[in-house]
């Protein structure tokens, strides 16, 4: 019995658009644990909704994927000593998963329901930066029925609010998902259409600028959060858009860790990067991307279950501090079991 490593559950993959990068991020961590100190036993959530427990060595072996009744038996067999959700977007990031451990009692990665269902919202999300005085671009909350049902009046608020070039977002999808810069009033209708596919949209003022973010660690020991180091991002894509196509391709953007800023500019995006955490109530990991123009710091979204592929933000910054994956996922794990 004293040979036995904890038992950590991977969920990976789920519904949303952002399956195949979980999957990936999920690979990636459940190849780590051992070294850490753990069992993975990988879940697979395939696109529909269903449940595969393949063996770490083969995480495409999915063909006998379970119903959740069945899974939530096979999870109970298996007397996880913690989950690690590498789950990213709808049915996964955004506290769904999150209240199904809760129910098993089952302790678990990163943030609680509340926590994560807020801060994947961007519009809830923002709110809770206006009322913790942290600084965000001016944005619009778009009506899909007002949209669908005449367009026009939804544009000119839009226009009058912002002003064009404004940026187009999903309202709860993450990987740069939905999101564009529409320069014109063509391109905002079409774009907030496209983003409406995918379950809403906002508008946000349009700032060009450097381009960060903020990876925030919390100790196993107090829970206390800090900031790891910045990093830079610099595309080098045709469209200069940090999307997901630059996003997961190398070749198409530099990360720069630690980013070569001037010390109170890294103080700053680094106290507030602590600060967008707690306001949000966040728990384990967290990351939190800014703009900076020539008026300021901008605050734009914190990432719940940020990207642990083999080119993700998060494990980079990680490295900088001196910490591989493995210790990475000790670190995370750790503070989840002891309910930090």
């Amino acid at each position: 019995m004293g040979d036995r490593h904890p038992v950590v559950l991977v969920f990976m993959g789920g519904e949303s658009a952002e399956h195949d990068v979980s999957l990936r991020s999920g690979a990636a961590v459940a190849r780590n644990l051992p070294e850490a100190g753990f069992e993975p036993v990988p879940v697979v959530v395939t696109r529909e909704g269903r449940y595969a427990f393949p063996p770490p060595e083969d995480l495409g072996r999915v063909a006998d994927a379970v119903d959740l009744g069945d899974a939530v038996r096979r999870i109970r067999d298996r007397a996880p000593d913690c989950a690690f959700i590498a789950m990213h977007g709808p049915f996964g990031e955004d506290g769904r998963i999150q209240a199904l451990c809760d129910l098993m009692h089952v302790p678990y990665v990163g943030s609680d329901v509340t926590g994560s269902a807020v801060a994947m919202d961007k519009w809830l999300a923002k709110c809770v930066y206006r009322s913790a005085g942290i600084p965000t671009p001016e944005a619009v909350l778009v009506d899909p029925r007002a949209f669908e049902g005449s367009p026009g009046p939804v544009l000119d608020a839009v226009e009058t609010a912002l002003g064009l070039p404004c940026v187009v977002k999903t309202t709860r999808l993450g990987s740069s998902v939905g999101v564009g810069v529409a320069q014109d009033r063509e391109a905002l209708r079409s774009r907030i259409d496209d983003a409406l596919r995918y379950g809403g949209a906002l508008c946000e003022g349009f700032h060009p600028g450097r381009e960060l973010t903020v990876p925030v660690l919390e100790d196993p020991d107090t829970g206390e959060p800090a900031a790891l180091p910045v990093i830079e991002i610099v595309v080098k894509g045709p469209s200069r858009f940090f999307d997901t196509t630059s996003k997961y391709d190398p070749a198409l953007a530099d990360e720069v860790c630690p980013a070569p800023i001037p010390p109170d500019l890294e103080r700053t995006v680094r106290d507030l990067a602590v600060r967008a955490h707690r306001a949000l109530m966040l728990r384990g990991f967290s990351r939190t991307d800014f703009l900076v123009d020539d008026r300021g710091v901008w605050t734009l979204e914190t990432n719940t279950i940020p990207g642990l592929t083999e080119v993700s933000l998060f494990p980079r910054a990680a490295r900088v501090a001196g910490m591989t994956f493995a210790d990475l996922v000790r670190v995370l794990v750790q503070g989840a079991m002891r309910g930090r």
